[in-house]
């Protein structure tokens, strides 16, 4: 038989898990209660962004210039990087370039007829980076999928420089307003109006900063083909770009095809090339990007921009299988043919960053598993990956909303 004293000890103890359940239920009230109050004034301020900021910030999550969101599978660079961004706009064209100075320049700007205009992902790609200014706006030639846009750029953004097609000869509506755009250009440098300079591709030539330089060829003045003859002779005009930085070599191709190649060969303006990355030229049409040309320029890398399921069945499987089977003329150093090949209607936007040392990453935006580097891939916390999947749905977001 239990004593007094045990019973009373028991109904102490009994009153005071009472009273602490009680605490525990008011002060989980309470909780509740501010977390949704919280909730309720975060909602209605819009300050969801603000506050992931903040935790992210906690985390070393920021998305800065000096910490952006990592990728699988690349290095990390050091001091002035170069980058090349072919853009995923669908069938069409659309390269953006930071140059390790600075500056910025398009290289065509345009989807296909029937298609929504990609605008958003090219505006979007640019304030991203805070870019109100262009320094070079360059169109390979004047096919509406390399142009579409060219027109709302220039009204959307200042350009300084401009390098056009001759297209003297083109009654196109879509060209006419972006030529007459640009020749009526100006921009603002130190709160004074200057006059946009207007370039024609004729001949060689050479666009250059600090420690970069872009060497492009095409017809001279003497041989300049009528590009309102036939899409041969539109397509022909697209100069071939050598872009070097960091002694590595981007070449760019517009919708080159044979007839240029040839001309070009000709010429000997591809002798002693080695390159790496190669923009695979006109979609990876069966007439371009022949076996002469890939064994000139020697690039390791391949780059096609086309559109999921385009009716041109671009890139074609004459294309691919160049590619595929190619082998450098003459073996050296580098990989013995491609070691990759990406496509934008498979991998999303391409980048390609070289940094000063010469180190390169090759990211695909949609296809990690393809991520590239000539460096030592880096290990990647958890953190920064949570960061760079957060970036990647802001930026969904952001492309469903402007569509």
């Amino acid at each position: 038989m239990a004593s007094s004293s045990g019973k009373s000890k028991k109904a102490k103890g009994k009153a005071k898990s009472k009273q602490n359940n009680k605490l525990i239920m008011i002060l989980t009230v309470i909780i509740v209660v501010i977390l949704i109050l919280a909730i309720v004034i975060i909602s209605v301020k819009g300050l969801w962004g603000t506050v992931i900021d903040y935790v992210k910030s906690l985390l070393g999550m920021e998305e800065t210039p000096d910490n952006p969101p990592l990728a699988q599978g690349v290095a990390k660079l050091e001091g002035a990087v170069l980058e090349m961004r072919v853009l995923d706009i669908g069938q069409g064209d659309c390269i953006l370039l930071i140059f390790p100075d600075g500056q910025i320049m398009v290289m065509d700007i345009g989807s296909v007829i029937g298609k929504a205009s990609p605008w958003n992902v090219i505006d979007g790609n640019l304030k991203g980076l805070n870019i109100t200014t262009i320094d070079y706006l360059f169109l390979t030639h004047t096919d509406y999928d390399h142009i579409r846009d060219a027109k709302k750029l220039i009204d959307n953004y200042e350009i300084k420089n401009f390098y056009f097609p001759k297209g003297a000869t083109i009654t196109d509506t879509t060209w006419e307003n972006a030529c007459k755009a640009a020749q009526n250009e100006t921009y603002l440098e130190n709160g004074v109006e200057k006059k946009s300079v207007y370039n024609e591709n004729v001949g060689t030539y050479e666009i250059k900063g600090e420690n970069w330089i872009m060497k492009c060829y095409t017809y001279d003045e003497a041989d300049y083909p009528d590009e309102s003859k036939d899409a041969t002779n539109k397509n022909a005009v697209s100069p071939v770009c050598f872009l070097e930085y960091a002694e590595r070599t981007i070449v760019l191709t517009g919708d080159s095809n044979y007839t240029n190649e040839d001309y070009l060969l000709a010429k000997g303006y591809f002798d002693n090339i080695d390159a790496d990355v190669l923009k695979v030229a006109h979609h990876g049409s069966k007439t371009s990007t022949r076996e002469e040309f890939l064994k000139k320029v020697d690039c390791e890398y391949a780059i096609i921009s086309c559109g999921a399921g385009n009716k041109y069945g671009h890139p074609t499987d004459e294309l691919l299988e160049r590619l595929d089977k190619y082998v450098d003329l003459v073996p050296d150093d580098d990989y013995n043919g491609f070691a990759k090949v990406y496509r934008t209607d498979q991998d999303g936007t391409i980048t390609v960053q070289i940094d000063e040392k010469g180190v390169m990453n090759l990211i695909a935006d949609e296809n990690a598993e393809k991520n590239t580097t000539t460096g030592t891939p880096y290990e990647i916390n958890e953190a920064h990956v949570v960061a760079y999947i957060y970036s990647k749905q802001q930026e969904w977001e952001s492309d469903e909303l402007v569509a």
